[in-house]
Protein backbone atom coordinates (compact mmCIF):
# COMPACT_ATOMS: atom_id res chain seq x y z
CA UNK A 1 0.00 0.00 0.00
CA UNK A 2 1.88 3.32 -0.83
CA UNK A 3 1.34 6.31 0.80
CA UNK A 4 -1.45 7.62 -1.22
CA UNK A 5 -3.35 4.46 -1.26
CA UNK A 6 -3.01 4.46 2.69
CA UNK A 7 -5.03 7.59 3.20
CA UNK A 8 -8.68 6.60 3.82
CA UNK A 9 -6.96 4.61 6.90
CA UNK A 10 -5.06 7.34 7.85
CA UNK A 11 -7.58 9.82 8.10
CA UNK A 12 -9.56 7.15 9.68
CA UNK A 13 -6.68 6.65 12.15
CA UNK A 14 -6.61 10.73 13.00
CA UNK A 15 -10.14 10.76 13.83
CA UNK A 16 -9.56 7.41 16.32
CA UNK A 17 -6.86 9.14 17.70
CA UNK A 18 -8.53 13.00 18.25
CA UNK A 19 -9.03 15.86 16.30
CA UNK A 20 -5.78 17.70 17.53
CA UNK A 21 -3.59 14.55 17.55
CA UNK A 22 -3.09 15.38 13.43
CA UNK A 23 -2.86 12.31 10.75
CA UNK A 24 -1.40 9.13 10.63
CA UNK A 25 0.56 7.49 7.81
CA UNK A 26 1.43 4.35 6.81
CA UNK A 27 2.93 2.54 4.14
CA UNK A 28 3.28 -1.08 3.15
CA UNK A 29 3.45 -3.39 4.06
CA UNK A 30 6.85 -4.63 2.76
CA UNK A 31 7.82 -8.47 2.92
CA UNK A 32 10.97 -9.14 4.75
CA UNK A 33 11.52 -12.60 3.58
CA UNK A 34 14.86 -13.03 4.87
CA UNK A 35 13.06 -12.17 8.71
CA UNK A 36 9.57 -13.81 7.75
CA UNK A 37 7.75 -10.48 8.44
CA UNK A 38 5.66 -8.40 7.12
CA UNK A 39 6.80 -4.39 7.66
CA UNK A 40 4.77 -1.05 7.62
CA UNK A 41 6.53 2.41 8.07
CA UNK A 42 4.20 4.61 10.29
CA UNK A 43 4.49 8.28 10.82
CA UNK A 44 2.25 9.54 13.65
CA UNK A 45 1.61 12.20 15.94
CA UNK A 46 3.15 10.66 18.68
CA UNK A 47 6.51 10.39 17.73
CA UNK A 48 9.31 11.58 15.65
CA UNK A 49 9.99 10.53 12.09
CA UNK A 50 9.10 7.17 10.40
CA UNK A 51 9.00 3.93 12.53
CA UNK A 52 7.96 0.50 11.53
CA UNK A 53 5.34 -2.08 12.65
CA UNK A 54 6.70 -4.95 12.31
CA UNK A 55 3.93 -8.35 11.76
CA UNK A 56 4.56 -12.11 11.87
CA UNK A 57 1.73 -14.16 10.76
CA UNK A 58 0.96 -18.24 11.55
CA UNK A 59 2.08 -20.55 8.24
CA UNK A 60 -1.71 -21.18 8.45
CA UNK A 61 -2.91 -18.13 8.19
CA UNK A 62 -6.09 -17.52 6.75
CA UNK A 63 -7.93 -14.23 5.71
CA UNK A 64 -11.35 -15.74 6.51
CA UNK A 65 -11.14 -16.73 9.61
CA UNK A 66 -10.40 -14.51 13.40
CA UNK A 67 -7.10 -14.11 15.01
CA UNK A 68 -5.74 -13.13 18.66
CA UNK A 69 -3.14 -10.33 18.36
CA UNK A 70 0.32 -10.90 20.09
CA UNK A 71 1.99 -7.02 20.91
CA UNK A 72 5.36 -8.03 21.16
CA UNK A 73 6.97 -5.27 22.87
CA UNK A 74 10.65 -3.64 22.48
CA UNK A 75 13.22 -2.88 25.10
CA UNK A 76 15.20 -0.50 22.67
CA UNK A 77 14.44 2.04 20.33
CA UNK A 78 13.95 0.84 16.79
CA UNK A 79 14.36 -2.80 15.60
CA UNK A 80 16.64 -5.28 17.65
CA UNK A 81 19.64 -4.39 19.69
CA UNK A 82 21.66 -5.03 21.71
CA UNK A 83 19.21 -7.23 23.89
CA UNK A 84 18.03 -9.24 20.60
CA UNK A 85 14.74 -9.34 18.64
CA UNK A 86 11.54 -10.29 20.11
CA UNK A 87 9.62 -11.03 17.06
CA UNK A 88 12.45 -12.95 15.66
CA UNK A 89 12.42 -15.16 18.65
CA UNK A 90 8.89 -15.51 18.93
CA UNK A 91 9.03 -16.54 14.97
CA UNK A 92 12.46 -19.04 16.43
CA UNK A 93 9.73 -21.13 18.81
CA UNK A 94 7.07 -21.87 16.44
CA UNK A 95 4.61 -20.16 19.03
CA UNK A 96 3.06 -18.07 16.44
CA UNK A 97 2.15 -21.31 14.34
CA UNK A 98 1.26 -23.37 17.71
CA UNK A 99 -0.87 -20.48 19.12
CA UNK A 100 -2.30 -19.10 15.76
CA UNK A 101 -1.53 -15.75 16.61
CA UNK A 102 -0.81 -12.36 14.85
CA UNK A 103 1.93 -10.97 16.09
CA UNK A 104 3.04 -7.41 16.26
CA UNK A 105 6.65 -5.60 17.33
CA UNK A 106 6.06 -2.09 17.34
CA UNK A 107 9.34 -0.13 17.01
CA UNK A 108 10.14 3.28 18.94
CA UNK A 109 12.40 6.56 18.24
CA UNK A 110 13.45 6.87 21.43
CA UNK A 111 13.60 4.23 24.79
CA UNK A 112 10.36 2.47 25.15
CA UNK A 113 8.43 2.96 28.89
CA UNK A 114 5.39 3.08 27.09
CA UNK A 115 4.40 5.96 28.61
CA UNK A 116 4.20 9.95 27.70
CA UNK A 117 6.40 13.00 28.91
CA UNK A 118 5.24 15.37 30.73
CA UNK A 119 5.96 18.14 28.01
CA UNK A 120 6.77 16.83 24.58
CA UNK A 121 4.18 15.86 22.75
CA UNK A 122 6.06 13.43 20.73
CA UNK A 123 6.88 11.56 23.18
CA UNK A 124 3.69 9.13 23.80
CA UNK A 125 4.14 5.62 23.60
CA UNK A 126 0.77 4.72 24.93
CA UNK A 127 -1.06 6.14 22.45
CA UNK A 128 1.29 5.59 19.65
CA UNK A 129 0.65 1.83 20.60
CA UNK A 130 -3.66 1.79 21.55
CA UNK A 131 -4.02 4.95 18.46
CA UNK A 132 -1.92 3.80 15.87
CA UNK A 133 -0.13 0.28 15.49
CA UNK A 134 -3.44 -1.34 17.10
CA UNK A 135 -5.93 0.38 14.76
CA UNK A 136 -3.52 -0.09 12.30
CA UNK A 137 -3.35 -4.08 12.60
CA UNK A 138 -7.05 -4.46 13.50
CA UNK A 139 -7.56 -2.61 10.35
CA UNK A 140 -5.74 -4.61 7.73
CA UNK A 141 -5.84 -8.03 9.40
CA UNK A 142 -8.51 -10.12 11.01
CA UNK A 143 -7.70 -9.79 14.23
CA UNK A 144 -10.70 -10.31 16.11
CA UNK A 145 -10.57 -6.64 18.18
CA UNK A 146 -11.69 -7.96 21.12
CA UNK A 147 -9.80 -6.11 24.19
CA UNK A 148 -9.21 -9.79 25.95
CA UNK A 149 -7.56 -11.32 22.69
CA UNK A 150 -5.01 -8.06 22.68
CA UNK A 151 -1.75 -9.95 24.82
CA UNK A 152 1.21 -8.17 25.78
CA UNK A 153 4.60 -9.56 26.12
CA UNK A 154 7.89 -8.14 27.37
CA UNK A 155 10.75 -7.94 29.81
CA UNK A 156 13.19 -5.31 31.48
CA UNK A 157 11.38 -2.36 30.74
CA UNK A 158 9.02 -3.70 28.33
CA UNK A 159 7.93 -6.44 30.44
CA UNK A 160 6.79 -3.27 32.62
CA UNK A 161 5.39 -1.58 29.94
CA UNK A 162 2.94 -4.94 29.56
CA UNK A 163 1.95 -4.66 33.31
CA UNK A 164 1.46 -1.28 33.23
CA UNK A 165 -0.63 -1.07 30.05
CA UNK A 166 -2.61 -3.68 31.12
CA UNK A 167 -3.16 -2.13 34.17
CA UNK A 168 -3.61 1.47 33.25
CA UNK A 169 -6.38 0.16 30.71
CA UNK A 170 -7.99 -3.07 31.52
CA UNK A 171 -11.17 -2.50 28.95
CA UNK A 172 -8.69 -2.41 26.30
CA UNK A 173 -6.12 -4.89 26.76
CA UNK A 174 -6.54 -8.38 27.68
CA UNK A 175 -3.54 -9.83 29.11
CA UNK A 176 0.01 -9.61 30.03
CA UNK A 177 3.61 -11.20 30.69
CA UNK A 178 6.22 -10.06 31.88
CA UNK A 179 9.96 -11.56 32.49
CA UNK A 180 12.69 -9.78 34.35
CA UNK A 181 11.22 -6.51 34.73
CA UNK A 182 11.46 -3.55 37.69
CA UNK A 183 8.13 -4.28 38.20
CA UNK A 184 8.23 -2.91 42.20
CA UNK A 185 10.22 0.54 41.14
CA UNK A 186 9.13 3.67 43.15
CA UNK A 187 8.37 6.98 42.81
CA UNK A 188 11.97 7.61 44.48
CA UNK A 189 13.63 5.49 41.49
CA UNK A 190 12.75 8.30 38.68
CA UNK A 191 15.81 8.86 36.88
CA UNK A 192 16.79 5.78 36.47
CA UNK A 193 16.83 3.27 32.99
CA UNK A 194 16.31 7.00 31.09
CA UNK A 195 12.78 7.32 32.70
CA UNK A 196 13.72 11.03 33.21
CA UNK A 197 14.16 11.18 29.28
CA UNK A 198 11.02 9.46 28.34
CA UNK A 199 8.52 11.09 31.48
CA UNK A 200 10.11 14.24 31.80
CA UNK A 201 8.97 14.79 35.72
CA UNK A 202 8.64 12.92 38.44
CA UNK A 203 5.10 13.23 38.39
CA UNK A 204 4.33 11.95 35.27
CA UNK A 205 6.24 8.68 36.39
CA UNK A 206 4.36 8.43 39.29
CA UNK A 207 1.24 8.15 36.67
CA UNK A 208 2.84 4.57 35.75
CA UNK A 209 4.06 2.85 38.27
CA UNK A 210 2.68 -0.80 38.14
CA UNK A 211 2.45 -1.19 41.58
CA UNK A 212 0.00 1.58 42.36
CA UNK A 213 -2.12 0.73 39.43
CA UNK A 214 -2.21 -2.52 40.63
CA UNK A 215 -3.80 -1.14 43.90
CA UNK A 216 -6.30 1.33 41.93
CA UNK A 217 -7.75 -1.09 39.65
CA UNK A 218 -7.51 -4.97 41.76
CA UNK A 219 -10.93 -4.95 40.87
CA UNK A 220 -10.44 -5.81 37.28
CA UNK A 221 -8.46 -8.54 37.54
CA UNK A 222 -10.03 -10.78 40.50
CA UNK A 223 -12.38 -12.62 38.17
CA UNK A 224 -9.89 -14.62 35.85
CA UNK A 225 -5.96 -14.79 35.61
CA UNK A 226 -4.82 -11.68 33.44
CA UNK A 227 -1.47 -10.89 34.47
CA UNK A 228 1.80 -13.38 34.33
CA UNK A 229 4.89 -12.72 36.20
CA UNK A 230 8.43 -14.76 35.19
CA UNK A 231 11.72 -15.10 36.57
CA UNK A 232 14.38 -12.36 37.14
CA UNK A 233 17.96 -11.98 35.83
CA UNK A 234 19.11 -8.43 36.12
CA UNK A 235 16.16 -7.16 38.36
CA UNK A 236 16.85 -9.59 40.97
CA UNK A 237 17.77 -7.01 43.51
CA UNK A 238 18.00 -3.79 41.38
CA UNK A 239 15.84 -0.51 42.02
CA UNK A 240 13.78 -2.72 44.42
CA UNK A 241 13.06 -0.45 47.63
CA UNK A 242 13.09 -3.30 50.25
CA UNK A 243 15.80 -4.56 47.95
CA UNK A 244 14.35 -7.98 46.93
CA UNK A 245 13.34 -9.97 44.15
CA UNK A 246 11.09 -7.64 41.62
CA UNK A 247 8.99 -10.62 40.54
CA UNK A 248 8.85 -12.09 43.83
CA UNK A 249 7.90 -8.54 45.38
CA UNK A 250 5.57 -7.81 42.55
CA UNK A 251 3.93 -11.12 43.07
CA UNK A 252 3.33 -11.06 46.84
CA UNK A 253 1.64 -7.43 46.05
CA UNK A 254 -0.86 -9.41 43.45
CA UNK A 255 -1.72 -11.76 45.83
CA UNK A 256 -2.20 -9.22 48.91
CA UNK A 257 -4.41 -7.16 46.52
CA UNK A 258 -6.74 -10.43 45.44
CA UNK A 259 -5.41 -10.10 41.71
CA UNK A 260 -5.29 -13.40 40.38
CA UNK A 261 -2.05 -14.38 37.86
CA UNK A 262 0.55 -16.62 37.11
CA UNK A 263 3.67 -16.67 38.74
CA UNK A 264 6.65 -18.50 38.23
CA UNK A 265 10.30 -17.41 39.57
CA UNK A 266 12.18 -19.95 38.51
CA UNK A 267 12.48 -19.32 34.87
CA UNK A 268 16.19 -17.88 35.14
CA UNK A 269 17.58 -16.90 31.53
CA UNK A 270 20.27 -14.30 30.59
CA UNK A 271 18.62 -10.69 30.20
CA UNK A 272 18.02 -10.65 26.41
CA UNK A 273 14.94 -11.72 24.34
CA UNK A 274 17.39 -14.79 22.79
CA UNK A 275 17.89 -16.75 25.84
CA UNK A 276 15.04 -19.30 26.16
CA UNK A 277 12.44 -17.54 27.82
CA UNK A 278 10.52 -16.28 25.62
CA UNK A 279 8.60 -19.56 24.56
CA UNK A 280 7.43 -20.41 28.39
CA UNK A 281 6.30 -16.57 28.38
CA UNK A 282 4.26 -17.27 25.30
CA UNK A 283 2.84 -20.56 26.94
CA UNK A 284 1.99 -18.59 30.01
CA UNK A 285 -0.25 -16.06 28.10
CA UNK A 286 -2.29 -18.82 26.28
CA UNK A 287 -2.52 -20.56 28.96
CA UNK A 288 -4.31 -17.69 30.58
CA UNK A 289 -6.39 -17.03 27.70
CA UNK A 290 -7.62 -20.44 27.52
CA UNK A 291 -9.09 -20.13 31.52
CA UNK A 292 -10.96 -16.81 30.48
CA UNK A 293 -12.15 -18.21 27.29
CA UNK A 294 -15.72 -17.15 28.40
CA UNK A 295 -15.01 -13.35 28.54
CA UNK A 296 -14.11 -13.33 24.87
Amino acid sequence: MSWLAGIGWALAAAGAAGLDDGPVQASGPEFDAARGVHVFKVRSPFLRGENAVEVLLPKAFDAKRKYRTLYVLPVEPGVGGRYGDGLAEVRKSGAHDRHDLICVAPAFDTMPWYGAHAADPLIRHEEHLKKTVIPLVEGRYPATGKPMDRLLLGFSKSGWGAVTLLLRDPEFFGRACSWDAPLMMDRSRFGQFETRQHFGTAEQFAQYLPAEWAAKNAASFRKTARIAVLGHSSFGRVASPANTCHTEAFHKKLEELGIRHRYDNGLKHAHEWGSGWVPKAVEALMEMAGEGEGER
